[in-house]
């Protein structure tokens, strides 16, 4: 969809316009949005024709259906606000509160076009969930930059993909147009010295375990051993290890966005030294 929700005074022409955007120009979509609110498609047909409106209970459902970050909730919601208000003074009321919140989102873009590192604060809620690194990934390759081919693919709801995908655009991680998602300019990096650097490994160790679990545990590549070595040798090995990742890194950097894969690497000491 060309626009975003908070370009919308008028939740029924946001939801038209969202509809024409779905395969087949929006065929069955208003039967299942007729049972995400448990209600007739002929109430659906009333609502975006103008003739009723949906309960604030049934446009939280219209929520959850469209996958709507917290955001995105809030926003749609009181469009519904809008459109029931029955008196000058609560329309008012409300259209100040939809202005404030127009305001500040052009005041983050204005931010963001300049923005191109991440703060700490915000690293460390990156690098809670492997999801953030995952997704942001992800929008490197063109099939996987909508959230509906994001969710179907890591398995995910929409609300919790619009959710990591609003955190991303927030940072300059990401960035939007017409429903596409692709990588922003803002970058994030973790040093060896960053007090994230172990939750970011565990994540991804976690992935590995996950993967092990699996059917397809035989298209990945799992090795774990303990051996006993000298000092010097452990020295070699790590040196060849770490010219190897040079060598993947160097085909990564020049391979083509196809599919999303975690490359883990482990060789330490067990236990004192």
């Amino acid at each position: 969809m060309d626009k975003e929700i908070f370009e919308f005074l008028d939740y029924r022409g946001y939801l038209l316009a969202w509809i024409t955007t779905r395969p087949k120009r929006g065929r069955g979509v208003r039967a299942a949005l007729a049972r995400a609110i448990s209600g007739p498609v002929s109430h659906i047909s009333q609502v975006l024709g103008g003739i009723s409106h949906f309960t604030p209970e049934q446009a939280e459902e219209v929520n959850v259906f469209l996958g709507h970050s917290s955001e995105e909730s809030e926003f749609f919601l009181l469009l519904v606000q809008l459109g029931r208000a029955g008196t000058p003074r609560l329309r008012k009321r409300i259209q100040t509160r939809i202005e404030e919140i127009r305001r500040k989102r052009l005041v983050l873009k204005e931010r963001l076009a300049v923005k191109d590192r991440v703060s700490e604060q915000d690293q460390a809620r990156f690098y809670s969930s492997w999801l953030y690194a995952a997704i942001h990934i992800l929008l490197t390759i063109e099939r996987y930059q909508t959230r509906d081919a994001i969710a179907r693919y890591l398995g995910l709801s929409l609300r919790r993909v619009s959710e990591v995908l609003g955190f991303l655009v927030s940072l300059g991680l990401a960035r939007e147009s017409a429903g596409r998602f692709t990588v922003g300019t803002a970058h994030v990096h973790l040093g060896n010295d960053s007090p994230m650097i172990s939750k970011h490994h565990v994540n991804w160790r976690l992935q590995a375990i996950r993967a092990l679990e699996r059917d397809d545990a035989s298209e990945s590549l799992h090795y774990s051993s303990v051996v006993s070595i000298s000092r010097d040798d452990a020295t070699r090995i790590k040196s060849l290890l770490v010219k190897s990742i040079e060598s993947a890194k160097a085909l990564i950097r020049d391979s083509k966005e196809e599919e999303l894969h975690s490359f883990c690497l482990d060789f330490f000491p067990v236990g004192e030294r």
